[in-house]
């Protein structure tokens, strides 16, 4: 199944960046995923392990691994902060939802309610240098630096939860004691469901969420 090809993977993958950035800062670690990594790079690493027999499409609306002998396919995500404005240092924008998140997921509920369990694949990548996961992710429910948390949005995110007398953003943080532990979240209106896999440690310099 294509879980077993990519959990393996990402565990090389997490391992090459804590020996990289051993003795770098978080400051350092932030500006190198942010302006020196990019989505190619992590796609590149993740499709290795297939070599020839996958091919790599990362335009537009095709998907960024396929590998047809096993009839895979893999969507990858890799999350960053940005800004447009060259002058400004701090870089704390993020991906609308519908881009960081939205597409690539209901791609993937479609594929498994047609079938595609375990054929199928949306992988989330990021380095684990700022403090909270909504600082790459939209998971508010307006605008402002710390909306109120869109609860729809949270649960997609098992590996998530939030302070218990708080409902902003800010007070969002990783279950990291559910971390390599299988998930599942149900498809509204369908009996499957989608198994999400969080890999990373406090201590890990690169997160990934696996959906498939």
């Amino acid at each position: 199944m294509i879980d077993k090809y990519l959990i393996s993977n990402c565990l090389f993958i997490i391992d090459e960046f804590n020996e990289k950035f051993e003795n770098k800062s978080i400051d350092e670690l932030k500006h190198f995923a942010d302006l020196n990594f990019c989505e190619a790079d992590l796609v590149v690493r993740l499709g290795y392990p297939f070599r020839q027999m996958a091919s790599f499409n990362m335009q537009g609306t095709s998907r960024d691994i396929v590998v047809p002998k096993k009839d895979f396919i893999i969507e990858v995500k890799y999350l960053r902060n940005f800004t447009s404005n060259p002058q400004i240092k701090s870089r704390a924008a993020k991906l609308v939802w519908k881009e960081a998140f939205q597409k690539d997921y209901e791609w993937l509920t479609t594929e498994i309610t047609s079938g595609q369990k375990g054929r199928r694949a949306f992988v989330i990548g990021w380095f684990n240098a700022v403090e909270r996961f909504s600082q790459l992710m939209q998971l508010g429910e307006g605008a402002g630096m710390y909306p109120k948390i869109n609860q729809e949005k949270l649960r997609l995110f098992p590996f998530l939860t939030h302070k218990a007398d708080s409902d902003k953003t800010r007070d969002i943080f990783y279950k990291y004691e559910q971390a390599f532990v299988e998930k599942s979240i149900p498809i509204k209106g369908y009996q499957e469901e989608v198994t999400c896999i969080f890999l990373g440690k406090p201590e890990d310099r690169f997160h990934f969420a696996i959906y498939y």
